[in-house]
């Protein structure tokens, strides 16, 4: 039986990978980007927080899990739920419910391809914060249930949309004023 904190560490992996999937990465790179942060955040291996994504879901191997996470992307949870509840103590299975009814609900409202950032359309750009603003950036990440990166893109994509109307109405008036 996995222990509550396993099943807190899958949880963490399940909502990066959606997060990381839904801003375009493809599902195995959404994944393995998911298991790197985690570990992490956890200062753990890579390898641990893999072995509760395979082993301890009883798993036969890898490919098993991708297709729980394509089919879980596609809107069916089932049996990504079904493996975690029976590898589970019962005490986490309301932690499970929990999570993948708002999870759910995320990833049909993240399949709006309006929200959806694809590397073909999108650059990466490096930036850097104050400790204090890091510190909200990532608090306001797991209030909100997503990575740092997915809050990031979506918050300076908003104020740079933002700023682009401001300025162009700025130029306007000063244009009407000089007319």
């Amino acid at each position: 039986m996995m222990t509550p904190k396993t099943v807190e560490q899958l949880l963490q992996v399940f909502r990066l990978f959606r997060d990381n999937h839904a801003s375009g990465k493809p599902l195995h790179a959404s994944y393995h980007d998911a298991v790197r942060e985690v570990a992490r955040l956890n200062s753990v291996t890579y390898q641990t927080i893999g072995d509760g994504c395979r082993r301890r879901l009883r798993l036969a191997d890898i490919n098993e899990l991708y297709e729980l996470l394509a089919a879980w992307i596609k809107g069916d949870s089932r049996g990504l739920v079904q493996q975690l509840k029976q590898s589970s103590d019962l005490s986490a299975h309301a932690e499970i419910d929990a999570f993948f009814s708002v999870a759910g609900t995320e990833v049909a409202e993240k399949k709006k391809p309006l929200h959806l950032v694809s590397h073909e359309n999108s650059e990466t750009f490096s930036f850097r914060l104050s400790s204090d603003d890091a510190r909200m950036l990532k608090a306001l990440a797991e209030l909100e249930g997503t990575s740092v990166g997915a809050l990031s893109s979506r918050v300076v994509s908003e104020a740079v949309q933002s700023r682009m109307t401001t300025v162009a109405r700025s130029i306007i008036k000063k244009a009407e004023a000089r007319a």
